[in-house]
């Protein structure tokens, strides 16, 4: 599978960034005041935002849906498609009426292509806002336990309780996807194969705009010269603001695939994490259970959950924080892609004599 750039294209994501550890630039006076803290940047820059703010208020109403085992899948395809009304902005109906009045064929299945994949993002993307949500549910009981016992000094009850919330945490399905599984295969697939398309379809688009703007202000542009005789065609003034239109939208359109596939990337990884925090958990829980229910065997397994629990918190609040990035990126480039859509008819309707 050939990527969507080289290799070498320089890609940044500060959501990759670990907090940093202010001790370590307290210790180091000389480098303390040149340090930047992207952590704290981004922070600024994005979560401090009134649209991420909306964004989060309103899918943080996933983390109050527990689903029924008995029609959990049924319920889960109402709930999404209820959140996905309220989240995806252009919404249908507003893009297919603007696509509607396209009269190019060949843009059109790439445009509404961008749109029919971007929409899928958002789909996955609040289907892993649900998934944060089981993981913090499964967790929760553990939690607890961290916070309320006595770990230096276990009674007999303590253990049997521990015991007891640890069966319940093996049992339980592991929330996240495999990293081998096609959960993000698909669309990034979908995105890698559109970029190529509309890269072709932007070099066509720019060969023709360079012909447009030929240097000779004649309307009666030479195309060539031969044998004495110069063969010429007039390129009308309509034709030149179209491709610019079209050449504008195809950026746009171009621009946006790669930061969806970027993020997409980004989003897998941080699921892939978790995915595998979790069954080591799992795993070690079992090993525990395995071993017995004695006070030391309890303790260190509580111990060893300790340890793990602020990766896992953090990872968590990555992954949720990254959704809602997600989440805005998809609107806004959406929006971008149907203002020039929209532009572009609104000054062909005005071209024409009423």
């Amino acid at each position: 599978m050939l990527e969507c750039l080289p290799a070498g294209s320089p890609t940044f994501s500060t959501m990759h960034q670990a907090p940093m550890d202010a001790s370590s630039s307290s210790s180091s006076p000389v480098t303390s005041t040149t340090t930047i803290n992207l952590s704290r940047i981004y922070s600024t820059a994005i979560l401090q935002t009134n649209s991420f703010k909306e964004m989060v208020r309103i899918t943080s109403s996933m983390d109050l849906v527990v689903p029924d085992a008995a029609d959990h899948e049924q319920d889960q395809l109402q709930d999404l498609s209820g959140m996905l009304t309220q989240v995806l902005s252009p919404n249908r109906d507003r893009v297919l009426n603007a696509l509607h009045r396209s009269k190019s064929t060949s843009l059109l299945n790439l445009i509404s292509s961008y749109f029919d994949y971007s929409e899928r993002t958002t789909r996955l993307c609040l289907t892993l806002r649900g998934i944060v949500a089981q993981a913090r549910r499964l967790y929760s009981p553990i939690n607890t336990l961290l916070q309320d016992l006595p770990i230096d000094s276990l009674s007999q009850t303590h253990c049997e309780l521990v015991v007891q919330e640890f069966h319940k945490f093996k049992d339980d399905a592991n929330p996240f996807p495999r990293p081998d599984s096609l959960t993000f295969h698909p669309i990034r697939d979908h995105f890698c194969d559109l970029n190529r398309q509309l890269e072709r379809r932007l070099r066509k688009s720019s060969s023709r705009i360079r012909l447009v703007r030929s240097p000779n202000p004649d309307p009666n542009t030479v195309l060539c010269c031969r044998g004495g005789a110069a063969i010429t065609a007039y390129i009308p003034p309509k034709f030149a603001r179209r491709e610019l239109a079209y050449a504008a939208q195809l950026k746009v359109a171009s621009r946006n695939t790669y930061v969806l596939k970027t993020d997409l990337d980004t989003l897998d990884s941080l699921v892939g994490r978790l995915h595998n925090t979790v069954e080591d958990d799992k795993r070690f829980i079992r090993l525990g259970l395995n071993m017995g229910n004695d006070e030391h065997t309890v303790q260190e397994v509580l111990i060893h959950l300790g340890k793990n629990h602020p990766n896992l918190g953090h990872y968590l609040d990555l992954l949720e924080q990254k959704i809602t990035t997600c989440l805005i990126t998809v609107n806004h480039s959406r929006s971008q892609l149907l203002k020039e859509i929209l532009l572009h008819q609104t000054s062909s309707d005005s071209s024409h004599p009423q």
